[in-house]
C-alpha cells in the first residue's frame, strides 16, 4: 500500500527543488563567467605601444599621469577641453593612467576612448588606490616611455598649469634623485593622524617621514624612479597611503625634496573634512596645482583659472 504523502511535505519538496535549480544555475554561471573572465586577454601592450610611439617621438621634459579609474570618462572630458592649459607639447604630455580592465566591457571602453583621444595608458595592475598602483604607474612610465626626464602624479580632482609647472621643473638641477611636490609641516600632523586613523590605525610610518609630498601632484625624475626600482621590486607597498609610502622610499634612496610650498594647493571652496583648512587659497598667477576640484564644474572653473 503506498505511503500517503502530505501536501505539505510535497510542497516543500517542490520548493526545495526550486532552490537547488536556481543555485546550480547559479554557481554554473558564474563558474562560466569566471571561465570568460579568464579567457579575455586584453592586449595592453600593443594599446600602450600605440601611445608610446605618439609620445616619444622626441625627447620631453615631463609626463603628467592623470590618475583615474575607468568609470570617470566625464572628469576626463574635462580636462581635455581645457585647450587654453596646453596639456601637450613639445616639452610635456599629459595622459590618463587606468588600472588593467577587469571585464571585456571595461577594455572595449577603454580601447574606444584610446582610438579617440589617445590618451589612456593601462597598467599591468589591477585597478586600486593604496595597492601598487603608484608604484606600478612610474615604473611602467620609465619603460613605456623613457624619453621624459620627470614623471607626474597628479590625482584626477587636480587642476594645475603645464606651462608653468613644467618650466619651474626645468629650473630645478637634474643630477640627483628627485622628488618635487608640497611637503607638509610639523603644523600639519593632525591631517596624517587623521589619515592614520582613516587607514585603520595600520601604519605609523609616517612619523618618520621627513619629507612627506602630498598626493594631490608630486614629480619624480628618472633617477629616483630608477633607485626605487632597484630597492624594491613590488614589495614596496607594505600598508596605508601610497603618497607616505613614496615618500618613504623616496627617503630611503636619499632623494633631494623639492618644495614648491603654497604654490600647490587646495580649492577656496573645498570641504573641510579630511584636509588642512590652511592649504585652502584663492587661485592666483603664482599657483602652479589646485586639489579637491571634486565635481565636473569646478574643476573646469579651477583649470580656467589656473591657466589664465
Amino acid at each position: 500500500m503506498e505511503k500517503y504523502i502530505s501536501l505539505d511535505t510535497r510542497l516543500y519538496v517542490l520548493v526545495m527543488s526550486v532552490v537547488g535549480c536556481i543555485v546550480t544555475v547559479s554557481i554554473i554561471a558564474e563558474n562560466n563567467m569566471q571561465l570568460q573572465r579568464d579567457l579575455i586577454t586584453y592586449p595592453v601592450d600593443e594599446h600602450n605601444k600605440m601611445l608610446t610611439t605618439r609620445l616619444c617621438a622626441r625627447h620631453g621634459d615631463v609626463l603628467y599621469g592623470i590618475f583615474s579609474t575607468v568609470d570617470k570618462m566625464q572628469m576626463r572630458n574635462i580636462v581635455r577641453q581645457q585647450v587654453q592649459c596646453n596639456l601637450n607639447s613639445i616639452q610635456h604630455h599629459t595622459i590618463f593612467v587606468i588600472g588593467k580592465p577587469r571585464t571585456q566591457k571595461e577594455y572595449d571602453t577603454m580601447h574606444e576612448e584610446q582610438r579617440l583621444h589617445g590618451d589612456i595608458f593601462i597598467l599591468s595592475c589591477e585597478e586600486n588606490m593604496n595597492e601598487g598602483k603608484t608604484y606600478t604607474y612610474f615604473k611602467e612610465a620609465l619603460q613605456m616611455f623613457p624619453c621624459f626626464d620627470f614623471y607626474a602624479k597628479v590625482d584626477d580632482d587636480t587642476a594645475f598649469a603645464p606651462d608653468k609647472l613644467s618650466a619651474k621643473i626645468r629650473s630645478v638641477p637634474n643630477d640627483t634623485p628627485l622628488i618635487i611636490g608640497r611637503t607638509l609641516s610639523s603644523d600639519d600632523l593632525w591631517l596624517l593622524s587623521l589619515k592614520w586613523i582613516y587607514y585603520g590605525f595600520r601604519d605609523l610610518s609616517w612619523t618618520m617621514r621627513k619629507n612627506y609630498t602630498a598626493g594631490l601632484l608630486y614629480v619624480l625624475n628618472t633617477q629616483a624612479i630608477r633607485q626605487w626600482i632597484q630597492l624594491n621590486p613590488l614589495s614596496t607597498q607594505l600598508y596605508g597611503d601610497e603618497d607616505v609610502r613614496t615618500s618613504y622610499y623616496m627617503d630611503l634612496i636619499g632623494a633631494k625634496v623639492i618644495n614648491l610650498d603654497i604654490a600647490i594647493h587646495d580649492y577656496i571652496g573645498a570641504n573641510i573634512y579630511n584636509q588642512l583648512t590652511t592649504w585652502k587659497a584663492e587661485i592666483t598667477n603664482t599657483s602652479l596645482a589646485v586639489h579637491k576640484c571634486k565635481t565636473p564644474q569646478l574643476l573646469s572653473n579651477a583649470f580656467a583659472s589656473i591657466c589664465a
